[in-house]
Order: structure tokens, then sequence, then C-alpha cells
């Protein structure tokens, strides 16, 4: 009987309280991927070559040195384009599937008190029936 006491306090806090932590464990996971994969950083240093790996252009009018250079260079910017877009593309699909999964969390935590209650009353009724 003393447990029927605590259904309103339980009530209020998962309707306030609650609502209120999931929503901040929410944003908490956002910013976490956005962190996590470094988003900004990537796409501010989307052309950088890979590991900052360049050669230095030698000095004087050599024309195989000089191509030699341009083409490992160039080579160094593709590989880290490649790389880095392959993981803005993994971190924007982290990022959409958690803010998508914000508003089902939202649904379920509203309707979770009456989910509880429904399984509980069918689970009663198959072991009585």
């Amino acid at each position: 009987m003393h447990l029927l006491y605590l259904i309103p306090f339980y009530a209020k806090w998962h309707y306030t309280e609650g609502f209120q932590d999931l929503f901040r464990n929410w944003q908490s996971f956002i910013v976490f991927v956005l962190h996590f994969f470094s988003l900004g950083l990537l796409i501010r240093t989307w052309f950088v070559p890979f590991g900052r790996l360049d050669e230095e252009y030698k000095k004087g009018l050599n024309a195989e040195t000089f191509f030699e250079t341009l083409v490992a260079n160039t080579l160094m910017r593709v590989v880290g384009f490649v790389l880095r877009t392959f993981v803005i593309v993994m971190g924007l699909f982290s990022l959409l599937v958690v803010v998508a999964f914000g508003p089902v969390a939202f649904v379920l935590w509203i309707l979770a008190p009456l989910i509880i209650i429904s399984l509980f009353t069918f689970g009663m009724t198959s072991l009585l029936l």
C-alpha cells in the first residue's frame, strides 16, 4: 500500500525533471557526435594534405623534381580529401541518427508509464486466464 503513495511523486518527476534530463542527455549526445568526429575541424581542413605530408619545392628550374613534388603533394591532398570525406559522411550519418532518435525517445518517454501499466496488466491477465 505504501508504494501507491509513490505514484504521484514518480509521475511528477517523470514528466518534469525526467523530461528535462532526457532533453539534456539528447543534447549531450549531439555534442558528443560533433566532437567525436571533429566535424568542424574536418570541414575547415578538408583539402589539407593527409597527415600534413607535403614536400617542399626545390630551388632551381628542374622540371622533373617540380612535377614529382607536384604529383606527391596533389596525391596527399587527394588522400586527405577522401579520408576526411569518409569521416565527415560517417559523422553526419551518426548525427542524423542521434537527431532522429530524439523525438522517438521523447514520445517513448511520454508513453512509458502507460506502456508499463498495459504490459503489467496484460501479463497479469495472461497468468490468471
